[in-house]
């Protein structure tokens, strides 16, 4: 289960005693216990009603008694460890024995980093637990969710606003929220957070990010491509990240191809890609520019400079400047 099937589950009124959240983005894990504590917790009833353990310094057995110990004045008392992951085996052993017959008063909530399921006591809690996967946003997601948060704060904020944060930040919603926190705070009676705005408080050039590059690769302007991302380089981008979103950028394009065949609707053609409608033309034109065999060597040349990147010798810019460089010259090659 993702996060937004746990809040339709859970605002449906279906709740259930243990709940197991993990996964890398931290703002769904924090999200999840405000809407938890939300429902059940109020100021008056906070302080006796309201638990919070970490793994790291946790007793098991304190957690279990708690668990165990009636609510006051509330249908229900909420218990949450945090960094589960860090629990002891014989701590775990013992939270995972009291997840097999649960009390009905209390919610207890296991918060967790990524996780490897072929752990036999995460596996078994698989079978006692509601378990929810906090997994950063894929590209197109992240707008929606931006967007969504500045609204609820009396703001709006332009979609080139949000992409220029995002070459930044990548897709943590943690990140990427606090800075929209700023920019509200920055722009204070304006209604619009914009480009410029982004600019000049967080620093990032609108010139030199991920989508920029993403766009002067798509229309094969080589010398533009490789000036882009020589100055992103030089700012601290990763560039095992540059390739990770260059991979699902040919991805699009390559899908795109495929809908265009079949003559698939405009409309449907940008559900079906997770592209925002504004960016459609140019992920058509852009996915025309390169044949279906182009694209299956972008992604060769992709794997290669990935694993360049964590085994080779050679200085990251010069991996990454060869790889640019062979995708936009296939063209001229053939």
């Amino acid at each position: 289960m993702n996060f937004q099937e746990f809040l339709k589950q859970f605002n449906s009124g279906k709740v259930f005693p243990v709940y197991f959240f993990y996964g890398a983005e931290n703002y769904f894990k924090n999200q999840a216990l405000d809407i938890i504590f939300s429902k059940y917790v109020t100021s008056q009833t906070s302080s006796f009603n309201r638990d919070i353990f970490y793994g790291d310094d946790g007793d098991a057995a304190k957690i279990v008694n708690t668990v165990l110990t009636i609510p006051m004045m509330s249908e229900k008392r909420v218990v949450v460890v945090k960094n589960y992951q860090r629990l002891s085996q014989p701590g775990k052993e013992l939270i995972l024995k009291y997840c097999k017959q649960p009390v009905s008063q209390t919610i207890l909530v296991l918060v967790a980093e990524e996780i490897d399921f072929r752990n036999k006591i995460y596996s078994s809690l698989r079978n006692f637990a509601e378990c929810i996967e906090c997994k950063p946003p894929y590209d197109n997601q992240v707008p929606m969710y931006i967007s969504q948060f500045s609204e609820k704060r009396g703001k709006k904020i332009s979609l080139a606003a949000i992409n220029l944060l995002q070459s930044k930040s990548g897709n943590s919603l943690g990140e990427l929220i606090s800075q929209v926190e700023k920019l509200i705070s920055y722009t204070g009676d304006k209604e619009i957070i914009s480009e410029d705005d982004v600019e000049k408080l967080v620093g990032i050039s609108r010139n030199y990010n991920i989508f920029q590059l993403r766009d002067a690769i798509g229309d094969r302007r080589i010398s533009e491509s490789l000036t882009i991302l020589r100055r992103m380089i030089e700012m601290g981008e990763s560039p095992v990240y540059i390739v990770s979103s260059l991979t699902s950028f040919f991805t699009v394009l390559i899908r795109a191809r495929e809908l265009i065949r079949k003559r698939i609707p405009r409309s449907d053609m940008a559900k079906q890609l997770g592209v925002h409608p504004y960016f459609l033309d140019a992920t058509i034109r852009q996915a025309k520019s390169y044949t279906d065999s182009e694209i299956n060597t972008s992604f060769v040349l992709l794997l290669e400079a990935d694993k360049n990147l964590k085994i080779s010798y050679q200085k990251p810019k010069i991996v990454m400047e060869i790889l640019v460089f062979q995708i936009l010259n296939q063209m001229k090659a053939a």
